[in-house]
């Protein structure tokens, strides 16, 4: 499986223009300070967050165009299922994508609608349907595996080129209470556990939480404690 990287900061604007929200209402994306986004301290970066998009960008008949929406997504890295990695913004913009995580992670994104939890047929009720809202799942296939691997290898490589002393990797749910399923089981495993930790050498902080977020749960990690 082949990855393939695309660099989309040199048409980043800065400040980026806000999104519109579902009530129609527009939301930055962006800390901004006399008009131009906040420039991070790499020192102060220790790790990396990360995230599932909770939806599959629609079709384009341009791949391109297609990749090329991850410009408007508050992130450092976007994973896409079919092997791209898309750098929209510079790695030291201060970018909303992370609750509390934003001042001191770099952001990853990963596309797909992943469950929360792993489906137990044991149970009456289907635990990944609970776990998405009813939304359909998105199954977590070998080149996305691969793919979000990657891309945290390559924020893992800049951010220490730039002089983050990163030593952890955190889920978005642990700043928020709002996003329980985020980044999911698998993800946690296959991408965080058997890849960020096993190789790169992160460490997890599944008890710790800022401002409402909740821990990772024992479902995902078997030295946690939380409850999904």
């Amino acid at each position: 499986m082949t990855v393939t990287f695309l660099d989309l900061t040199s048409e980043a604007k800065n400040p980026p223009p806000p999104k519109t929200a579902a009530d129609g209402s527009k939301v930055n994306i962006c800390k901004t300070v006399n008009g131009k986004v906040v420039v991070r301290d790499p020192k102060k970066i220790t790790g990396i967050g990360i995230h599932q998009t909770a939806c599959v960008f629609g079709p384009s008949n341009d791949l391109t165009a297609r990749h090329r929406r991850a410009l408007g997504v508050p992130i450092h890295a976007l994973a896409f299922r079919d092997g791209v990695v898309a750098i929209p913004y510079p790695m030291l913009w201060y970018m909303y994508h992370g609750n509390s995580l934003n001042d001191f992670t770099y952001g990853l994104e990963i596309e797909g609608q992943y469950p929360g939890l792993l489906d137990d047929p044991t149970t009456p009720q289907r635990e990944d349907v609970e776990s998405t809202w009813g939304k359909s799942v998105t199954p977590l296939d070998d080149l996305t595996i691969e793919t979000s691997r990657a891309a945290i290898k390559y924020l893992y490589d800049e951010g220490m080129k730039l002089g983050s002393p990163l030593q952890f990797i955190w889920a978005h749910r642990q700043a928020s209470e709002t996003r329980r399923s985020d980044p999911g089981a698998a993800i946690w495993k296959h991408v965080v556990l058997d890849y960020a930790v096993a190789v790169l050498k992160l460490k997890t902080e599944p008890n710790r939480v800022w401002k409402g977020g909740m821990p990772i749960p024992s479902a995902w990690q078997p030295d946690a404690i939380g409850k999904y």
